[in-house]
């Protein structure tokens, strides 16, 4: 066994020289070739960083991990996923002073838990006057303190363990958890709570909370969304300069976006190509729109975004713009969408940004300017509250394509929630997303779709919870 040891150990150490010759600097540890956390232990050691072994080259995955180690575990993995703020806290234990190596990260932790929580605190968790800091941790106690660093598990399995009863102290913690996948009972059906959980566990445990992390970091259901174009245009015409003759007006109008998207894009005009270009853009667009030129949503929309100083009544020149659509302004989807996702909130009458929606709705060409065109729409009724007309605007929507109907059902999922009918909403997303399965084109994107699914349950269980 010992001449077995000694040959991993060389091998081990032959791996990191080379691996350190090429750059790659990977830390091994001789001991976890094998065992069955090794990917985790690798994972933990060298994608995020997290993990220490011994100086031997162990790492002593059976070992069993203390309190203030796994505390100091899950204080640096939140950190690292910028889920925990460095507000630090008094620690009242007898066997606890600044002096000990894991006192800062103990007194976060304990921090984050007592603001997160009303029932539980951290003192409830390890009670009495001391701490022992060096003392083995349980399965329970591992269990609680990950808890809090997670949102409410989509999957609405029972708990089914034999030594655990719905009477249980920590029963709702323990069943949110394992719930989320990130800590199992054993094969025979026990959750075994006053266990010690070893350093590979610990490492599986965590693994498996950064993954769930990642809910956290983003909302899903924070806006109205809208289908993003795949024609996009950074420097817009408003209106057909390629196949009509052209007036004087028309070439300068033209000149002056051709310079801008030129300078956006190289910064400089070359001193030879000069000529070719406008040497004042903006001074040209404040021109034609004092000499009234045609294509009132094309200058406004420029004098908007370059901040004209002749012009700085936004407002109205976003009126303009709407109402210039509304008489009938040539303008293609992709353009029409660029004017309201950015110029509807600039719009005082609620009348006219909803006569022109209503218009653009009915003159869409395509699946994708439609919905956009009430996705619009119910994101003006939400900010009027108008909820009830908003909702209305969902109940027919049901498109066959996975992409599409996933952000109606986001969307609905989003205004229901800003009235907060979390249970309805939660209906909603669930019978979506089993709707979306079925689709075609969903397997293509599962990961995605999944993804934003199960981050809008999160979301909407998460603020359920925090209204009970």
């Amino acid at each position: 066994m010992k001449h077995k040891k000694t040959i991993i150990v060389i091998l081990f150490s032959l791996i990191l020289i080379f691996s350190s010759s090429i750059g790659l600097a990977r830390v091994y540890f001789y001991d976890i070739y094998g065992h069955w956390a090794e990917d985790s232990i690798m994972w933990g050691a060298n994608t995020v960083k997290l993990l220490n072994g011994y100086e031997d080259g162990s790492f002593n995955p059976d070992g069993y991990i203390s309190r203030a180690e796994y505390i100091s575990l899950l204080y640096r993995t939140a950190k690292k996923q910028g889920i925990i703020d460095d507000v630090r806290t008094d620690l009242e234990y007898s066997d606890l002073d600044y002096s000990f190596w894991g006192y800062d990260h103990i007194s976060m932790v304990k921090s984050y838990i007592d603001n997160k929580s009303y029932d539980v605190k951290f003192n409830s968790i390890f009670s009495g006057k001391s701490f022992y800091p060096n003392d083995k941790i349980t399965r329970e106690e591992a269990t609680i303190l990950t808890y809090f660093f997670t949102l409410p598990p989509v999957a609405l399995k029972d708990l089914n363990f034999n030594d655990i009863d719905n009477n249980y102290k920590y029963f709702n913690e323990i069943k949110s958890i394992t719930n989320n996948g990130i800590i199992s009972g054993y094969p025979d059906g026990a959750f075994r709570p006053k266990n010690n959980i070893t350093r590979g566990e610990a490492v599986t445990i965590i693994k498996r909370l950064f993954s769930e992390v990642e809910y956290q970091k983003k909302s899903y259901i924070e806006d109205i969304k809208l289908i993003e174009s795949s024609d996009k245009v950074n420097y817009p015409l408003f209106g057909d300069y390629f196949n009509t003759q052209l007036s004087k007006d028309d070439l300068l109008y033209k000149r002056a976006i051709e310079t801008m998207e030129y300078v956006s894009l190289a910064g400089v005009i070359p001193f030879e190509e000069r000529h070719l270009y406008d040497t004042n853009p903006m001074k040209t667009m404040e021109e034609l729109k004092n000499n009234n030129y045609s294509n009132i949503i094309g200058t406004n929309y420029y004098l908007i975004k370059n901040g004209s100083r002749a012009y700085n009544d936004k407002v109205k020149l976003a009126n303009e713009i709407f109402q210039a659509y509304i008489n009938g302004a040539q303008v293609t989807n992709s353009e029409a969408s660029i004017i309201f996702k950015e110029f509807s909130g600039l719009v005082e009458s609620n009348e006219l940004i909803i006569e022109a929606l209503e218009l653009w709705e009915n003159t869409s060409s395509s699946e994708e300017v439609y919905n956009n065109a009430v996705f619009m729409r119910s994101k003006v009724y939400l900010a009027e509250g108008q909820g009830k007309d908003a909702m209305e605007l969902y109940k027919d929507m049901n498109s066959l394509r996975p992409n599409i109907r996933t952000i109606q059902l986001m969307n609905q999922g989003y205004v229901l929630a800003s009235y907060n009918e979390y249970d309805i909403a939660e209906n909603i997303l669930r019978e979506g997303w089993e709707q979306v399965k079925k689709l075609d084109g969903y397997i293509i994107n599962q990961k995605n779709y999944d993804e934003q699914f199960i981050g809008a349950l999160k979301e909407i269980l998460s603020l359920k919870e925090n209204t009970l």
